[in-house]
């Protein structure tokens, strides 16, 4: 059962005297238990806006965002409802997230909603720093006091504090070198084993996806194209957009291949293209997908995915005239 819900998910930005853009255009995305879903796409698709809205800090123009069956409402300066705060967040920049000017310990305890008996202040501090790898003494120390990858694990435990069922994670290893991301990338696959906490990770890096996620929802311009078990979403992707990030993967073969780039570039998503969204970079387009907008249905007996390809039974394709 999942625990957090995105439903047809609209998130608009408006701009004064210019038509506005919309950034996320009726995505749905759900996240269970220990599950870890990988939300990917080009810059620019509207990942990040999603997983903001996903949190309360951007409002939503349509559709419903549940956490555990309760609406997920934009932030104010009031405080969070408590039955909210096992929803969490973890930013791409944690020298941009963690104050400064405060201890790392002092800011970890933030999360710590009221004393529920488990030990003292500090011993939960030590606790939190032991599981996210640090040692106990990182309490006292200051953020600019750690390496990047550091500051990362200082971040997930300040996360940690709240008892979170649900981690968003939005880019949270592109900011680290290739060392630092391994090691963060484990960190966060061990948590969610072993604490069973659901996690939406979003990230423009399909191969560290690869490696996480147990799902996959591929993201193109506000919309979800295809969804799937992960292994299945690399080894036989339907969508051509899907085919196109998977096929621009650096492979170390020793064959010296290049990897083949998409082309075209994303659309300005203020005046999206018709039909199918994909259309005017897609090889295979044919002359519905200019007209009419594919739903996202089954196209394996786990996976789903939204393209005239493989809705035979009420388009006739031409595949000699195709658009491009």
């Amino acid at each position: 059962m999942s625990v957090l819900e995105l439903d047809g998910v609209e998130v608009d930005y408006v701009r004064r005297g210019r038509m506005p853009i919309r950034a996320v255009a009726g995505a749905s995305v759900s996240v269970a238990p220990g599950e870890i879903v990988g939300l990917v796409g080009e810059s620019g698709c509207g990942k990040s806006t999603l997983a903001h809205a996903a949190v309360g800090l951007v409002a939503t123009r349509g559709g419903e965002i549940r956490f555990g069956g309760i609406q997920v409402t934009p932030l104010t300066r009031r405080a969070r409802s408590p039955q909210l705060l096992p929803l969490q967040i973890v930013f791409q920049d944690p020298f941009l997230s963690l104050n400064p000017r405060r201890r790392v310990g002092s800011q970890i305890t933030d999360g710590f909603s009221t004393d529920d008996g488990r030990g003292s202040r500090r011993e939960r501090v030590a606790e939190l720093l032991e599981l996210v790898g640090l040692t106990a003494d990182a309490a006292d120390r200051y953020p600019h006091q750690f390496s990047g990858g550091q500051r990362q694990r200082l971040a997930i435990a300040r996360a940690l504090a709240a008892d979170p069922s649900i981690l968003v994670l939005d880019e949270p290893l592109s900011a680290l070198d290739a060392s630092a991301q391994a090691q963060i990338a484990n960190l966060l696959i061990d948590l969610s084993q072993r604490l069973t906490i659901g996690m939406l990770l979003i990230s423009h890096d399909l191969a560290i996806v690869r490696e996480m996620a147990t799902t996959i929802s591929v993201m193109y311009l506000g919309v979800i194209v295809e969804e799937g078990p992960a292994e299945q979403i690399w080894t036989t992707p339907q969508h051509p957009y899907t085919q196109a990030l998977i096929g621009a993967v650096p492979e170390a073969d020793g064959l010296g291949r290049l990897p083949e780039s998409l082309a075209g570039e994303v659309p300005d998503p203020s005046r999206p293209p018709s039909g199918c969204r994909f259309h005017p970079r897609c090889p295979h387009a044919f002359g519905v997908c200019v007209e009419r907008t594919p739903t996202l249905r089954e196209a394996s007996s786990s996976g789903r995915v939204a393209c005239w390809l493989y809705e035979s039974a009420d388009v006739t394709r031409v595949p000699d005239d195709p658009l491009g």
